[in-house]
């Protein structure tokens, strides 16, 4: 965690889950982009993306919208805190994804 101005900055970790229809390889690479996007307009910095192994399609431990897969995929950014309930806004609204966790990453302080 570092300080500027008068915001905190703090490391956070998402696991987000994608609805496993999405149209092929880039139609994923876009939405992740898109996701990214939200980030960065709210003055974050996506440190990483994890999509491979242990990640990728998966079975859904339940039914979600009648879907039994989910691509999994990881993200670490920085972000001000205040700025955090504006990315989860725009996930919340976002058709492609299923379910999504964001936490603050302590292992970054």
């Amino acid at each position: 965690m570092f300080h500027v101005g008068e915001n905190i900055v703090r490391a956070y970790e998402m696991m987000t889950v994608l609805r496993p229809d999405l149209g092929g390889e880039e139609e994923l690479n876009t939405t992740i982009e898109t996701i990214q996007g939200y980030i960065k307009a709210q003055g974050g910095e996506v440190a990483s993306t994890e999509q491979g192994a242990p990640w990728g399609r998966r079975k859904l431990a339940y039914p979600i919208d009648d879907y039994t897969e989910g691509f999994y995929f990881l993200t670490h950014f920085t972000l001000n805190a205040d700025r955090v309930t504006e990315v989860e806004r725009h996930l919340k609204l976002a058709p492609q994804i299923l379910r999504y966790l964001l936490i603050r990453d302590e292992t970054k302080r």
